[in-house]
């Protein structure tokens, strides 16, 4: 009889009182990918930590797991651990939080061999560079001169480095490109004989996995082969999550132009990394700019932010060269959870942009204001004295979108915001992203769901490699 490469019995876990997770079992056989969907915050990633024994001490883990060395019970964090890289991988939501940042990239990788005191296989590595599409050379590189599509990348490269049976991976394919995600996914699948795919994209899901679970609440709701999918016979939670989630047209913008950028050129490392960009930006627009990962649509938002200066290139706002003004431009930032101030709750988070300045509302009503818009993004749930520490990714997410709300900007730039979200989030925040422009904010919204972008964008501007021509721009869309 074939047995499981992993299997998980009576998985619970609770804070205090809260249970977050309550009796997940499942099996991972041999060749299978196990795909684990479910909406923001019902669990998914608390799952994959528990088999880890990367949750908190105040934690309560409850069941068992085993593995090819034997059965272990959850709640011994230490043991666990000590599996992590020989017999299990893990592959990170965000890849920005899981290097060191005063470490090179190549030493993220290699640390998968130090950690066992094994010497680092140098024709591995140059073996799942090519075949992940990253250059060697950017190895040396530290993570923050790496795009997150590349970085992920890396993160994948380490997890499967030392070919253990099974890799745990946390949305993969959340900040890479169609092609790469592909990509991701076939190295993932060729990387370990058994894989667990956390994720809420559920076209992903039933593309790779054999078998998808779904949570909701922290409860396992429905189970479903990969053949159900194509068949049209899937439980009737499942068939409810794929048809969540609708998102709001793109709208006619204005005529005020917000924003002309001529002939900019992006230079990252001293590389130029994509042929000069031109286009403007109207008051009300939403415009969309896709391309694969490390094309530096990440660093044009910093130019246009004025974090940083572009090689050669002029940006107008409103018609003349000058400095963003204060409160004029704000950033989305694709690592949301990254972008805030660990230490305040959320309601200070939300509500500074109307605590001074023309928006100042007075002390006693800015927690009301940060209340009001934490629940437009469906986060009325959350306590805001709450800290940014207890938010999952796609919660953090939502919660920059809230802030937004309140600032009223000129210029918004949006980078990958919507990328850790469930349908019905996702629909959700696009819905805040399109009211902020009918305020009359002009938005960049960088994207590698060219879908999604042609759904929810006035235009789109498609980035090419260099050697390619120029970018090309406004596809069909709305003008």
């Amino acid at each position: 009889m074939t047995l499981p490469l992993l299997s998980v019995t009576g998985l619970s876990v609770a804070y205090g009182s809260t249970e977050v997770l309550r009796d997940i079992s499942f099996d991972l056989m041999p060749g299978q990918a196990l795909g684990i969907l479910g909406l923001s915050g019902c669990g998914k990633t608390t799952l994959l930590r528990a088999l880890l024994g990367m949750l908190p001490p105040s934690a309560k883990v409850r069941g068992q797991m085993r593995t090819g060395s034997g059965a272990i019970a959850l709640s011994n964090r230490a043991a666990l651990r000590a599996r992590l890289g020989r017999e299990i991988g893990f592959v990170a939501q965000n890849p920005f939080d899981a290097c060191a940042p005063l470490r090179t990239v190549r030493a993220h990788v290699e640390e998968a061999w130090r950690a066992h005191g094994l010497r680092p296989d140098a024709a591995r590595i140059a073996a799942l560079c090519a075949q992940l599409g990253l250059d060697p050379a950017m190895l040396d590189h530290y993570p923050h001169e790496w795009s997150g599509g590349m970085l992920q990348r890396a993160n994948i490269a380490a997890a499967v480095a030392l070919a253990p049976p099974v890799v745990l991976a946390d949305e993969p394919t959340s900040a890479v490109d169609a092609d790469t995600a592909a990509a991701v996914m076939d190295c993932l699948r060729a990387g370990a004989p058994g894989t667990v795919i956390v994720s809420h994209d559920l076209p992903l899901v039933a593309r790779y996995a054999d078998q998808v679970l779904l949570i909701e609440e922290g409860r396992i709701t429905a189970r479903a082969p990969r053949t159900a999918f194509a068949a049209g016979r899937l439980p009737a939670p499942l068939q409810d999550f794929r048809e969540s989630g609708t998102l709001p047209p793109a709208r006619p913008s204005g005529t005020d132009v917000v924003l002309q950028a001529t002939d900019l050129v992006l230079v990252r490392g001293g590389r130029q990394l994509a042929p000069p960009l031109s286009f403007s930006l109207r008051a009300g627009e939403i415009f969309g700019v896709a391309g694969r990962s490390g094309l530096g649509k990440s660093t044009l938002l910093a130019v246009l932010a004025g974090h940083l200066p572009a090689a050669r290139g002029t940006v107008l706002r409103d018609g003349v060269a000058r400095a963003p003004r204060n409160g004029e431009v704000l950033t989305l930032f694709q690592d949301a959870l990254s972008s805030m101030n660990p230490r305040w709750p959320l309601s200070r988070i939300v509500a500074e942009p109307v605590t001074t300045g023309p928006l100042r509302v007075p002390p006693v009503s800015q927690t009301a204001a940060a209340c009001m818009a934490l629940a437009e993004f469906g986060l009325s749930h959350i306590r805001p004295d709450a800290r940014p520490g207890t938010l999952s990714t796609g919660q953090g997410q939502r919660v920059t979108l809230a802030r937004a709300s309140l600032a009223a900007p000129r210029l918004v730039l949006a980078d990958e915001p919507t990328s850790a979200l469930d349908p019905q989030q996702k629909a959700r925040a696009l819905a805040g992203l399109s009211h902020l422009a009918r305020k009359g904010a002009a938005i960049v919204f960088v994207s590698h769901d060219t879908t999604l972008l042609d759904a929810v964008c006035n235009r789109v501007m498609q980035m090419q490699p260099l050697g390619c021509g120029r970018s090309k721009q406004e596809r069909g869309l709305i003008a």
